[in-house]
């Protein structure tokens, strides 16, 4: 009787590891798949977080001139954003120009 091809139970050893080596570098890839979609998946989350809060934050910031916390935004405004002609020109413009005719008034009404 001849003999037929070798069974996978008993092939060597060398074929049994690259089977397994192929394996692991196939749920290796599948790992790294859910990996960044799950990463991606939490910068999205966070991104509308930051829009949420930021669209919240000016909402409040232009509907409160007189608050503490327009205050305070315009001071970190002031303070951290390096370039505000880029994205705030327009809430920094108004701020400056509603403190000038404030100081205005001041000194007319002295």
């Amino acid at each position: 009787m001849p003999y037929k091809t070798t069974p996978a139970r008993l092939k060597t050893t060398t074929d049994r590891l690259k089977i397994l080596r192929e394996k692991r570098d196939q749920l290796d890839a599948q790992l790294r798949a859910l990996e960044a979609r799950a990463k991606q998946a939490e910068r999205k989350a966070d991104t509308r977080r930051k829009v949420i809060f930021g669209a919240l934050g000016r909402e409040h910031y232009e509907k409160n001139p007189d608050s503490e916390f327009h205050h305070i935004m315009f001071r970190l405004l002031d303070e951290y954003v390096v370039r505000p002609s880029d994205l705030f020109s327009e809430l920094v413009e108004a701020d400056l120009q509603r403190h000038a005719t404030a100081a205005g008034s001041i000194r007319a009404a002295d």
